[in-house]
């Protein structure tokens, strides 16, 4: 990407945005924008779109135009279309040389002939005796794609990240394992055990992508059932091979209207909490309550300090 120095000195000097951040979630079809305002102790959800993948960067232009949103730090986070997660063994090499050895091997497991923007997220404890890490591996193409449409909306790019890393800031940090169970309108469920802020398991549930289009007595003829079993291997995994305490709490946000029919249901086999996932100190401002909004858009917003890839704009030379 390459802009002139008028562009450049415009956006150098813009004064101070009066929003806190904004979220950009892409996903396969459509791309959800997220503005968050602070107001004392409170963050506010100000302003949040949905628009389709064509176009939205024009899209993602005029909204931020129609909201004076210019200036405002942006944080993206790709869903699982557009990347890939591996697990490999954490080279034995210094921090600032792990992602250039890990290049080759990437590449080889990934199959892919595209030129791959590499990060990666170390486990919090060894797995079977060996230092883990999690490889995220996105097209280049696509990161350069993304710096170049939040530049051209008048936004700051400050990280670039991925779902499984977003919604763990949905959660505040604790000392006690939070199990979370996250799915946006006709996707995978993203299961997370999140500890301390730190991400120790993270899995993709399959064959639940039409949760939304079932009744509560649908979802008692079994669908729930295998859900909670999803779960209990979920926790005996995390208990059995990290040797971690027990999950006490679990937080669901699905994309069903039955959320507490299913809470119910996993309570009945899991020895755990289950309630159901609501940000902490946020406030939402727009007609949408807040459990209806897009959780991986306002959970990019909320990682500012925490976002796995950081990607300057520069990126997308």
């Amino acid at each position: 990407m390459r802009i002139g120095w008028r562009t450049y000195l415009k956006q150098a000097f813009r004064k101070k945005s009066a929003y806190y951040a904004v979220g950009v979630a892409i996903s396969l079809d459509t791309v959800t924008f997220c503005a968050l305002r602070k107001q004392g102790a409170a963050l506010h959800v100000a302003h949040e779109e949905t628009v389709s993948f064509g176009q939205w960067g024009k899209a993602l232009s005029r909204w931020t135009e129609k909201h004076n949103l210019a200036g405002t730090p942006a944080y993206v986070a790709f869903s699982i279309h557009w990347y890939q997660m591996l697990q490999i063994d954490r080279p034995a090499v210094e921090a600032d040389e792990i992602v250039a050895a890990m290049t080759w091997s990437v590449k080889e497991l990934t199959g892919s002939d595209q030129e791959m923007v590499i990060d990666y997220i170390d486990l919090p404890v060894p797995l079977a005796g060996a230092a883990k890490v999690n490889v995220i591996a996105i097209p280049k193409k696509d990161v350069a794609t993304t710096c170049e449409y939040i530049f051209e909306s008048g936004l700051t790019l400050r990280h670039i990240t991925v779902e499984e890393v977003a919604t763990c800031d949905l959660i505040e940090a604790s000392s006690d394992a939070i199990l979370t169970l996250v799915q946006e309108a006709g996707e995978e469920i993203c299961l997370n055990i999140v500890k301390n802020g730190h991400l120790y398991l993270s899995r993709r549930l399959k064959g639940f992508e039409n949760l939304g289009s079932f009744t509560n007595e649908e979802l008692q003829m079994g669908i729930g059932e295998s859900l909670s079993v999803q779960v209990q291997r979920s926790m005996d995994f995390y208990e059995s091979q990290l040797r971690q305490a027990p999950v006490r709490q679990i937080k669901l946000r699905l994309d069903t209207q039955h959320t507490d029919a299913l809470a119910l249901q996993i309570n009945q086999v899991v020895n755990a909490d289950v309630s159901q996932l609501i940000p902490a100190g946020i406030v939402c401002d727009t007609p949408l309550p807040l459990h209806r909004l897009n959780y991986t858009s306002l959970g990019a917003a909320l990682g500012a300090t925490k976002a796995m890839m950081v990607v300057p704009a520069e990126a997308a030379a």
